[in-house]
């Protein structure tokens, strides 16, 4: 661990020829100690050191007494152990901080976005699918939908961790839950499209070209708005603390509802009934989150109160859908449970946010981190990090 954490290779290029080594002893290092920074000593176990120790000429510390502190706190025995330094007549330098900010974009934007968590049991699963079946599926078979839907209904209220019920009645195959959300907008395009700070980026993203729309945070619900939820909550991980009240207004002012479920398949502890708002018009599911490799599929499934003859229901009724997808998405809904990925990497997650002071959150993918992870913040009172590449297998 001491070479590989000090390697002149895992130091910022432009100050590798600078570089020389002095033993942790010979530092001259300030008497005050600061506290032991748990970012900063994840930083180093992950990446190296990266940034050396500036000393001056009588071996006094001049910027990087808080990196030494994590090397002691990391190392056993770290008296005789060679650290890399710089010599410099400066407390602390342009270049210094210029690499310090993008050192933490890089670490940073690791943790952006949503995904599935890497996993060999699912690589493999792909690894050995039949060829000959594919074919298949393209010259003869025509109800791959169809099978699709109904094993993923059963799989849906299976979960002995969730409790779903309340799902309506009318099922069609979706290209994953984003052609749901398309859908559910150009039904309404003529109202005002709302959701909470935090959820799916997609939203914003359209309506801000499209559409008119505003955050729930901002202004109450009225009668000429259509309302994005997610369940899970994207931002928590688990149910909004606003959505029951939410709906109840939806209901009130007959405004139509669509529930993205697209981090159901990562989820814990959700028990949702929807059947207590009549408000509710779609509710959409889909494997991407939950397995490796799963978003290229492109599958999913809407709930729908009835036939509604648009895009969606219309590609249906044709056939006009991806059967490859569907296929490959029954016979991994076969292979592994509903709460498969939830009960393979829960102990991961747990771990990880112990060892790096994050609080875990119901969605296995998931955690949550300080204020020195501000940079992540969506706009609500969490910074959401997702670790799904930190707790998954080496694929």
């Amino acid at each position: 661990m001491k070479s590989e954490l000090l390697s002149i290779d895992n130091i910022f290029e432009e100050v590798r020829d600078r570089v020389t080594y002095i033993r942790f002893k010979y530092l001259n290092l300030p008497q005050d100690k600061p506290k032991l920074n748990l970012y900063l000593r994840r930083n180093i176990l992950e990446y190296g050191l990266k940034e050396p120790i500036y000393i001056q000429s009588t071996l006094k510390v001049s910027d990087g007494y808080n990196r030494l502190v994590c090397l002691k706190d990391i190392i056993a025995d770290i008296d005789e152990v060679e650290i890399p330094c710089i010599m410099t007549t400066e407390t602390t330098t342009y270049d210094i901080k210029k690499r310090e900010k993008e050192f933490y974009k890089m670490d940073i934007d690791k943790f952006r976005g949503g995904r599935a968590i890497p996993d060999l049991q699912v690589k493999k699963f792909w690894e050995n699918i039949n060829v000959d079946e594919l074919s298949d599926v393209l010259i003869n078979n025509t109800n791959t939908a169809e099978i699709f839907l109904d094993t993923f209904h059963e799989w849906i209220q299976s979960s002995k961790l969730n409790n779903i019920k309340g799902l309506l009645n009318y099922r069609t195959f979706i290209a994953g839950t984003s052609q749901g959300f398309d859908s559910f907008w150009m039904r309404h395009h003529n109202r005002r499209f709302r959701c909470f700070k935090g959820e799916f980026f997609y939203h914003k993203a359209n309506w801000k070209k499209f559409h008119k729309w505003e955050y729930i945070d901002d202004k109450d619900i009225s009668f000429n708005d259509a309302v994005v939820i997610s369940l899970p909550f994207s931002d928590y991980g688990k149910e909004h603390p606003r959505m029951k009240e939410v709906l109840d207004k939806c209901e009130e002012v007959g405004a139509p509802v669509l529930i993205d479920c697209a981090y159901y398949v990562i989820a814990k502890d959700l028990d949702f009934d929807f059947s207590n708002y009549s408000c509710v018009e779609d509710i959409v599911f889909s494997l991407s989150k939950g397995f490796y490799q799963a978003n290229k599929l492109r599958a999913g499934i809407r709930y729908s109160r009835y036939f509604r003859d648009d895009n969606i229901d219309i590609m249906n009724e044709w056939n006009q859908l991806n059967h490859l997808g569907a296929y490959l998405g029954t016979k991994l809904l076969n292979e592994f449970s509903s709460d498969y990925a939830v009960n393979l990497f829960k102990d991961r997650q747990l771990k990880y946010c112990k060892e790096h002071n994050l609080t875990p959150a119901d969605c296995v993918s998931f955690a949550f981190g300080g204020d020195e992870y501000s940079d992540l913040n969506r706009g609500t009172d969490v910074n959401r990090l997702c670790i799904a590449d930190q707790i998954g297998d080496r694929v």
